[in-house]
């Protein structure tokens, strides 16, 4: 007789998509990525003071010859903008009135990949960079994804984020929803809604201009 554990673990993997399977959706969609335009639902977690804070906003993506570059509009619970444009990341606050100016260049192929992570970045990127491995299957809003457990394998990356898992739908290629766990044990959840992958956004969808009153604060220095 089967014990309890067993027939649960087989109806989970029972309706596991096999991970190659996913690896190669995903192979295919990054070949032909180029934008990407979604609602987003960002909880930070901070382990210290076991709180967590939520900020829903929009995003979009495009990747060009000089790197990632796209515009992130948080709405909620206060309103701040940060724009990405290669080696430079401004995060603006407009009640406040001011940006914070940060020089990324140091981290600028990191960047890129954790931005494109599950949209623009192959397989094979993927294999270079992480150790991968099967998370199971695990239903977010009703619907069964693959959960997949990304450790990275530079020191580098390794100071910066711990693991990375990435729920990708059945029979789709894109995450609906991403975990980044750091060295500290703080995590930043994000889960994707109305997800437009290459929709036709114009360059206005990029283009971003500060109020000429804001103060411009350069926390590295």
């Amino acid at each position: 007789m089967k014990s309890a554990l067993t027939i649960l673990m087989f109806a989970v993997l029972a309706g596991a998509e096999p991970l190659p399977d996913v690896l190669a959706r995903m192979d295919r969609a990054a070949a032909e990525f180029h934008s990407l335009s979604a609602g987003m639902k960002r909880v930070q977690f901070t382990a210290v003071l076991s709180e967590s804070s939520e900020m829903d906003g929009v995003v979009r993506l495009r990747r060009t010859k000089a790197g990632t570059q796209g515009i992130v509009e948080f709405q909620q619970p206060e309103k701040r903008t940060v724009f990405i444009n290669g080696k430079q990341v401004q995060i603006y606050y407009p009640k406040a009135k001011n940006v914070e100016i940060y020089d990324t260049s140091k981290y600028t192929s990191n960047m890129d990949q954790i931005l494109l992570l599950g949209f623009g970045t192959s397989a094979a990127e993927l294999k270079k960079s992480y150790d991968i491995k099967d998370g199971g299957v695990q239903k977010i809003n009703g619907a069964d994804t693959t959960r997949i457990e990304l450790t990275p394998r530079s020191d580098e990356m390794k100071k910066l984020i711990t693991k990375i898992e990435l729920w990708i739908p059945e029979g789709q290629s894109n995450p609906v929803r991403a975990k980044f766990s750091e060295p500290s044990k703080n995590y930043e959840l994000v889960d994707y809604t109305d997800i437009k992958v290459n929709p036709a956004l114009p360059e206005s969808a990029f283009a971003w201009k500060l109020p000429g009153n804001v103060k411009k604060i350069y926390p590295q220095k």
